[in-house]
């Protein structure tokens, strides 16, 4: 396989893929689990070699727990790292070279803070693992206004909560759940869009401030999470005062199309009138033109999930 760098090896890590830099590499244990594990683990010194070689026939042989080895992460051919199925990171204690050191270090973070769709499919293997095949198939088609959540410090046993624009009726389900909603991870949030989708870390008060917004504008919370998407806040760090005040002033309405929005912002600058006041029949304005001109600089369209129309919002970050 070709060499990553550190930088590359360390995002190929959170995705749990097989990885090598030439001195610091990453081998899923299913992968060890087919071959001589006793071969991969020939450096690592006892007690860990024998735990490890036995942990791995078990795997081979269909046996799984949530201490079970899920990654493991060599620095030198020497184990530095270890994530187990419930995405616990365990640490070998022997003693390791400076650059050692450092790799693991910098593993251990990396394997600490695993994207949530890593999270997802450990949690849901481990659902069927133990029983709860309902909790995996609840992900092909969760409920309305449903998320997927989990223990801080346990990422990968989740439940499903139905959480809605009040915070504390929210917060209430969450505790009739088990959970402390102050301890607390997203691990999947269908319905809020692309921020939803694809924000590393999802605050539960972000989420309430965006159910909030939809039920005030008559918008779902897809939209605005597509629009805080488009709007770079996938990689930033707003609060909810931050989002209310922003959506507040950049959502113009809904509307049948970009065209439709077109021609009535044409009307209220007063170009129809002048076209009309002059004699100039108004097919001789290219208002296909202004749409693409108007929609690319100054406003932008999020579609709604029913296809049945587009909210326009300005437009604050200009497309690519």
């Amino acid at each position: 396989m070709p060499l990553s760098t550190n930088t590359e090896a360390l995002r190929e890590m959170q995705r749990l893929e097989m990885t090598n830099t030439g001195r610091l590499r990453a081998v899923p244990a299913r992968h060890i689990s087919h071959t001589p594990a006793t071969t991969e683990l020939r450096s690592t010194p006892e007690p860990w070699r024998g735990r490890l070689v036995a942990d791995l026939a078990e795997r081979a042989a269909g046996s799984l727990s949530p201490d079970s080895a899920e990654y493991l992460v060599f620095s030198d051919n020497l184990l530095i790292a270890v994530l187990t199925v419930a995405a616990r990171v365990v640490l070998p204690d022997y003693p390791l070279s400076p650059v050692q050191r450092r790799h693991q270090a910098a593993v251990a973070h990396a394997l600490g803070d695993l994207p949530r769709n890593t999270l997802r499919w450990l949690a849901d293997r481990r659902a069927n693992m133990d029983g709860r095949d309902k909790q995996a198939r609840l992900e092909v088609n969760p409920p309305a206004g449903a998320i997927q959540v989990a223990a801080v410090d346990d990422p990968t046993v989740t439940t499903w909560v139905t959480i809605d624009a009040d915070p504390n009726t929210s917060r209430m389900s969450i505790r009739q759940c088990g959970l402390d909603p102050d301890h607390l991870i997203v691990i999947t949030a269908p319905g809020y869009g692309g921020y939803g989708r694809d924000r590393h870390r999802l605050d539960l008060p972000i989420l309430y401030a965006m159910r909030q917004l939809a039920d005030r504008h008559d918008v779902t919370a897809a939209v605005i999470g597509d629009w805080l998407a488009a709007e770079g806040a996938t990689n930033a760090d707003l609060t909810p005062e931050q989002i209310f005040t922003d959506f507040t002033a950049a959502y113009i309405g809904p509307f049948a199309s970009e065209l439709d929005y077109t021609r009535q912002h044409m009307i209220e600058l007063g170009w129809i009138a002048a076209l009309e006041h002059a004699g100039i029949p108004g097919s001789y304005l290219d208002e296909a033109a202004v749409k693409r001109d108007w929609f690319r600089s100054q406003v932008r369209g999020i579609s709604r999930a029913t296809h049945d129309g587009v909210e326009v919002f300005h437009r604050t970050v200009p497309a690519a």
